[in-house]
């Protein structure tokens, strides 16, 4: 839900806008000199930039992901949510900054006269990074095993999004570290695709072919081939 005539804005620049126009400067006047870092990360379409007016309809909207030190989680996590509600505008560029939940894990952006239901999170960096990908990247050098055991999906969130603002650096350099495999890794990778695809490679040019080399399949054939084309050009991208 928008305000009417609202121009569709990307997540990641609304997720800018609240921190840049809202979020920093409550957090400056109400807890100045806390160290934190501000950034859109984990699931989402829009933070690998996927996101489109369909996207609005659920879990989409101004959101932001605050990381602490444990220590402030604890001490003022509960607060910092209570302060946001309280005094974040009701919307950024129209899209409401309160979420309506469905359930624990669905939500979606609506208007709210009161105190907004906002996404703005608290979390430890450290935390939240096991959380994510199993393994705390800034714990210590990542293993061979620990880089071939994190899903590559897992990694993108980490590494996709945008990080506004680091007084920490923990987020910033695992992102760093997490910004490509090394490049044994990275080999056996693609020599794991080329695997997968060692059986089926071959038939893409002949399989909408029959008889002769100029004569083609019927429909069924040329679709099919299409289909197997489309499969392996996909486990090579």
């Amino acid at each position: 839900m928008t305000t009417a005539g609202a121009a569709f804005t990307s997540g990641l620049e609304l997720s800018r806008l609240l921190y840049t126009e809202a979020v920093r400067p409550i957090l400056a006047q109400a807890y100045p000199g806390l160290p934190y870092a501000a950034a859109l990360v984990g699931t989402g379409s829009e933070v690998l930039g996927f996101d489109a007016p369909r996207s609005t309809d659920h879990d989409w909207g101004p959101r932001l992901l605050l990381f602490l030190t444990a220590h402030d989680v604890a001490a003022h996590g509960a607060e910092i949510r209570r302060v946001l509600a309280e005094r974040l505008p009701k919307d950024v560029r129209g899209y409401p900054t309160n979420f309506q939940q469905v359930d624990d894990r669905v939500g979606f952006i609506e208007h709210s006269d009161g105190p907004v239901n906002h996404r703005v999170l608290t979390a430890e960096a450290g935390a939240w990074l096991t959380g994510q990908l199993g393994v705390d990247p800034c714990a210590g050098e990542l293993s061979t095993r620990d880089w071939l055991s994190v899903p590559q999906q897992r990694l993108a969130e980490v590494t996709a999004g945008a990080v506004f603002h680091d007084d920490l650096g923990t987020l910033s350099t695992a992102r760093e570290r997490l910004a490509w495999y090394p490049d044994q890794v990275w080999r056996y990778l693609v020599a794991c695709q080329w695997q997968r695809i060692s059986q089926e490679e071959a038939f893409v040019g002949r399989l909408p072919r029959i008889g002769g080399v100029d004569q083609w399949a019927d429909s069924t054939d040329f679709l099919g081939s299409n289909e197997l084309r489309h499969a392996v050009t996909d486990a090579l991208a």
